[in-house]
C-alpha cells in the first residue's frame, strides 16, 4: 500500500525518543539536533488535508531532536514538570496506552540528556511497562535492557546505543505487523510532551520560544498522519481536534500572520508574551487531556 510505503520510508525520523538515534552509533547534540535547526519553512497552508489521502511521505524530527535542541537552547531540568510514572496504572485504555507511551518516551529523552540517572530508569520502566501491555513484549526482551541501561546509566553514549536497540526491535515489530502508522501516534503525544515541557521550562523563555516556533511546523504534518488512521480501537478525535486548536491559535497570531506578506522565515517569528501565553496554555490543555488518559 502506497500509505505504508511512504510511512515506512520516513518512520526513521516520527519514532518516539529511542527511535532518534542512528544504527551505527549514538549521535551528539549537535547531530541530533541539525534536522530540526534547518527548519526555516513557512507554517503549514490553513487549508484542511483531504480525508483520504493517497500519499503522506513527509519527514518528522524525533522527539530525541526536539529534546536536544531545547536543551541546546537552555532548557533546564525541573523536578515535577513530568507525567509521573504512578499515572501508568491508570491509563486502561488502548489509546490510553499508546498515547501515554509517547508522552513518557518524551520524558525519557528529557531526563536521560538532563543527567537524571534515577528519573531516567523510572521513566524507562514506565516506557517498557506499556510496550508490553500494547502488545509489544519482544522489544525489551528478557530485561537484559533495561539491566544494561542501569548499570551503564552514567554512559550518555552507551545509553543511547542501547535505546538504538529498543528501536530497531520496536521497527521490526511494527513493520512485521504492518503497523508502521502507529509511530505517529506514538510521536505525536511525544511531540505534545516536548512542547509543554519548552513551554512551561523556567529557562530563558526568549531563546526557547524560537525553538517552540520552529516546531509548529510539524503540526500539520501531525494532523494528516493522525487522520489516515485506520484502528477503530484507537479514539484520536480529542487529540486531533487539540492539535488543531494549536495549530489555528498560532495561525491566528498577529507575529504569525506577517509571514504571509514578507520575506521572513519561521525563525524570525517573534511572540509577544500574551501570544506566548495562549499558545502555552493551548499545549497544556491538550496535554492534561493526554495523561489523564
Amino acid at each position: 500500500m502506497k500509505l505504508m510505503q511512504s510511512l515506512k520510508f520516513s518512520s526513521l525520523l516520527i519514532a518516539v525518543v529511542f527511535f532518534a538515534v542512528s544504527c551505527a552509533e549514538a549521535p551528539n547534540k549537535e547531530e541530533a539536533e541539525s534536522t530540526t535547526e534547518d527548519t526555516e519553512e513557512k507554517i503549514e497552508e490553513k487549508n484542511e488535508p483531504t480525508e483520504e489521502m493517497e500519499d503522506l511521505s513527509f519527514m518528522l524530527p524525533s522527539p530525541i531532536q526536539i529534546a536536544a535542541m531545547f536543551n541546546r537552547a537552555g532548557l533546564e531540568y525541573k523536578s515535577g514538570l513530568t507525567n509521573p510514572t504512578e499515572n501508568q496504572s491508570k491509563y486502561n485504555t488502548k489509546t490510553a496506552k499508546y498515547l501515554n507511551f509517547g508522552v513518557y518516551s518524551a520524558d525519557l529523552a528529557y531526563t536521560v540528556l538532563n543527567n537524571q540517572q534515577q528519573e531516567s530508569i523510572d521513566y524507562l520502566g514506565a516506557v517498557k511497562n506499556l510496550t508490553d501491555e500494547i502488545g509489544m513484549p519482544s522489544v525489551f526482551g528478557t530485561g537484559e535492557l533495561i539491566k544494561s541501561f542501569e548499570q551503564n546509566i552514567g554512559n550518555q553514549d552507551t545509553i543511547l546505543r542501547i535505546l538504538t536497540t529498543i528501536k530497531r526491535r520496536t521497527d521490526e515489530y511494527l513493520a512485521e505487523n504492518e503497523e508502521q502508522s502507529k509511530e505517529a501516534v506514538f510521536f505525536s503525544s511525544a511531540w505534545v510532551e516536548g512542547m509543554y515541557l519548552g513551554a512551561n521550562s523556567p529557562s530563558n523563555q526568549a531563546k526557547l520560544t524560537t525553538r517552540l516556533v520552529e516546531q509548529m511546523t510539524i503540526v500539520g504534518d501531525l494532523i494528516k498522519a493522525l487522520k489516515v488512521q485506520n484502528d477503530p480501537s484507537l479514539d484520536l478525535t480529542f487529540l486531533i481536534d487539540g492539535l488543531k486548536n494549536i495549530r489555528d491559535t498560532f495561525n491566528g497570531f498577529e507575529s504569525v500572520k506577517q509571514l504571509d506578506n514578507s520575506d521572513m522565515s519561521i525563525s524570525d517569528v517573534e511572540l509577544t508574551e500574551a501570544e506566548l501565553n495562549e499558545l502555552t496554555n493551548q499545549i497544556n490543555t491538550l496535554r492534561t487531556k493526554i495523561i489523564e488518559g
